[in-house]
């Protein structure tokens, strides 16, 4: 690691763990792409299932070298799809609260899941600029060789510009709205991202990546991200590390919010794929 990105990581990691970073500031280091110049961000979940959170677990995100606490993921009871709940608080998950970040919402069969801020439903908001941002969709293929092979996924993102923000698509017109320009045949200010392709091992008999370290229990769950102009460049990985415990690695242009979210997508039951 070259001295100016380690500097520039120790500053972004200093700024997340800070207790004097405002609630508005996290707001801001999550919801915006990871900096260019920071290298990988090191994370792991937690995925809490006792008690009534078996039926419902709750996840929670932390820096693997310090274990300190950065974000939630909850599944909601009560919704015909998937839904979970992500926020800047362990226990405060309601909607509306000043740590709600936004949400993942899946369709009936778990192919798709897509990824909001904390704005309004389109068809409910009474003005445009309360409507709700999509921060991404995360798709998977019908898995031909069933349980005992890895998931296709493709992840679609809004474009980063030069000035490290993202493009906003939203509409008080239609949902899903990058998930119907990309059907539409339009992929303007879209990126694209595919799970790298596994190879067999005859003596572990499991389909492996080379996580250099970071994963090390075999896992239909374990993936990692590459684009379509570098097979060898992982923008995000995420894979088991023991029963209950999974790293997740996140590089720009990825945010740790779109990052957690796709995360929260590979732990869901996905009935047309499993």
């Amino acid at each position: 690691m070259r001295i100016d990105q380690r500097e520039a990581h120790a500053f972004y990691i200093n700024k997340l763990t800070n207790p004097f970073t405002s609630v508005e500031e996290l707001r801001e280091l999550f919801m915006r792409p990871v900096p260019p110049n920071c290298g990988q961000i090191l994370c792991t979940i937690v995925r809490h299932k006792s008690g009534f959170n078996r039926l419902w677990p709750k996840y929670t995100l932390h820096l693997s070298d310090s274990n300190k606490f950065l974000l939630t993921g909850k599944k909601r009871s009560g919704n015909t799809t998937s839904n979970y709940m992500i926020t800047l608080d362990q226990d405060k998950m309601k909607k509306g609260t000043k740590g709600y970040l936004g949400k993942l919402r899946s369709n009936f069969l778990g192919t798709e899941f897509y990824l909001y801020d904390d704005g309004d439903n389109p068809k409910k908001a009474k003005n445009f600029d309360n409507v709700r941002t999509e921060h991404g969709i995360v798709e998977y293929e019908t898995n031909v060789l069933g349980s005992k092979g890895p998931r296709r996924m493709k992840v679609l993102l809004p474009m980063v510009g030069r000035d490290g923000l993202q493009y906003q698509f939203k509409s008080q017109d239609a949902d899903n709205y990058i998930s119907k320009q990309f059907k539409g045949g339009r992929s303007d200010n879209l990126m694209f991202f595919f799970n790298k392709p596994p190879k067999w091992n005859e003596q572990v008999q499991a389909f492996v990546l080379n996580f250099n370290g970071r994963v090390d229990k075999a896992s239909v769950k374990n993936f990692q991200l590459i684009d379509e102009f570098d097979d060898n460049r992982i923008h995000m990985q995420f894979g088991r590390i023991g029963k209950q415990n999974f790293n997740m690695d996140v590089a720009f242009p990825f945010s740790i919010f779109q990052a957690f979210g796709i995360a929260l997508s590979s732990f869901d039951f996905k009935f047309a794929c499993e």
